[in-house]
């Protein structure tokens, strides 16, 4: 198991999903908790409810960006606008097979492990966990290429 996965693995056993454990790593890095955020991109997960919307990695990293561009709540990063740009780019590289849809994703990943995952099924955690720590990798990579300052940079 990657060992990010079993740092979040507390929070997997609570429920908490793709969108929200990015959230998690960002409020552990930063040393900030903010509960009230973390229960509002729920509202991501399942891509968005099983909607067949985006990709929690992608719409949670995006607020994950967004968030950490923001530390005072006023303005936002000059260069907001470029960085999600940077990192949805980059995800659509990456699931250019699948598409941006938590279903197609995970219906992808699931083929390419040989498992048949039904629509609507809560996507496991071994298939997504990869794409999870190259999103979390991505977020950090534009976190210091862009200096924010939330993480240190």
């Amino acid at each position: 198991m990657d060992a990010l996965l079993f740092e979040l693995l507390p929070h997997i056993r609570q429920g908490h999903n793709c969108a929200q454990l990015l959230h998690i790593l960002a409020q552990q890095a930063s040393g900030e908790e903010n509960a009230s955020l973390l229960r509002a991109v729920r509202g991501l997960g399942h891509g968005i409810g099983h909607s067949g919307g985006p990709c929690g990695l992608l719409s949670g990293g995006a607020t994950v960006l967004a968030w950490l561009a923001s530390p005072d709540a006023s303005e936002p990063h000059p260069m907001l606008d470029a960085m999600l740009n940077d990192y949805a780019s980059w995800f659509m590289e990456r699931t250019q097979r699948s598409g941006i849809s938590c279903d197609a994703i995970v219906q992808d990943l699931a083929a390419a492990a040989g498992q048949n995952v039904q629509n609507n099924d809560k996507p496991p955690l071994e298939l997504c966990g990869d794409l999870l720590s190259q999103c979390w990798a991505r977020i950090l990579e534009l976190a210091e290429a862009y200096q924010l300052e939330r993480l240190g940079y």
